[in-house]
């Protein structure tokens, strides 16, 4: 009986220890959703209740488990560990009466002890209980707590603002609405990655492949600047391109999209047949540098 009156006043002092984070949490879901004091009292009331079944639940046991046992004599010469040991935390049978307690079930050659399963493993078991019926209150009876779907929204907001963030402060801002023309140095990096990720489809010089050509006046979806940069981002998943936003910085996709507006005209040999609609430039694309055209 002392023993379990032990481990449930460890449990209440555990509850008890993990209250005020809870109340914080409720506290900070009232500001959004109702008056902090009223939700702060009736989660004390239910957290009180709870504490109550706690105590109760690890009393109900203990009897339960004292009904027709004694307590064990101490045995001549056995040391206080052993005695505590063989008390408290695993009530082993001791090996010279194991013969005693063994049972009928013999498995080649093996047979089956009965012995008792350590009392620290059944606190922690039946522990594991309170705690799943409190979880289960707290976050789907009294929606007192995110919910792992709320709290991956909430971890997916902040990667979110830490990635835009960071766009920020490094220059990654560039998106198909602001892209213009790359440098002369950008364009060059984009035909490097051109030639590691796009000519299986587009050919070694843009003349067409599986994909279409990128050499000629006639496009499937857009030939501006912005228009190529959001197909290279975003990627035509019923045509087969995948989109490259997850692999390629913003910065990457401008330079790619940068360098196939300059293979327009260049009319590389078995160049494939145009597709899609005829797309003029209003005016020469705006470069951030002179040394793009060289001129």
């Amino acid at each position: 009986m002392r023993t379990f009156n032990k481990y449930a006043a460890a449990a209440i002092v555990t509850l008890l220890m993990q209250a005020p984070a809870w109340a914080q949490d409720a506290a900070a879901d009232a500001a959004e959703k109702a008056p902090a004091a009223n939700e702060g009292y009736f989660f004390w009331g239910v957290a009180t209740a709870l504490l109550f079944l706690v105590f109760f639940l690890f009393t109900a046991i203990a009897r339960i488990s004292s009904v027709g046992k004694q307590e064990e004599a101490a045995v001549p010469g056995e040391s206080m560990w052993t005695r505590l040991d063989r008390k408290f935390f695993t009530k082993a049978i001791p090996v010279e009466k194991e013969k005693d307690h063994l049972l009928d079930h013999d498995y080649d050659g093996i047979q089956e002890l009965d012995n008792s399963l350590p009392p620290w493993w059944k606190a922690g078991f039946y522990f594991t209980i309170v705690v799943a019926v409190i979880y289960m209150l707290r976050f789907h009876v009294f929606d007192m707590g995110p919910t792992p779907e709320e709290e991956y929204k909430t971890e997916m907001s902040l990667a979110a603002a830490q990635i835009e963030e960071y766009r920020k402060n490094s220059g990654e801002m560039v998106d198909e609405k602001t892209v213009t023309m790359a440098d002369a140095a950008g364009i060059e990096d984009g035909g490097k990655v051109y030639t590691q990720s796009c000519i299986a489809c587009h050919g070694a010089k843009g003349e067409g492949g599986v994909g279409p050509n990128l050499t000629d006046d006639f496009w499937l979806h857009g030939g501006s600047i912005n228009d190529v940069f959001k197909t290279i981002k975003f990627g035509v998943p019923d045509k087969g391109m995948q989109a490259w936003e997850k692999m390629l910085s913003p910065t990457q996709i401008k330079n790619i999209a940068s360098y196939i507006k300059t293979l327009r005209g260049t009319n590389p040999p078995n160049g494939k047949a145009p597709q899609g609609d005829e797309y003029k430039e209003e005016a020469a694309p705006a470069a951030e540098s002179t040394a793009a055209t060289g001129k």
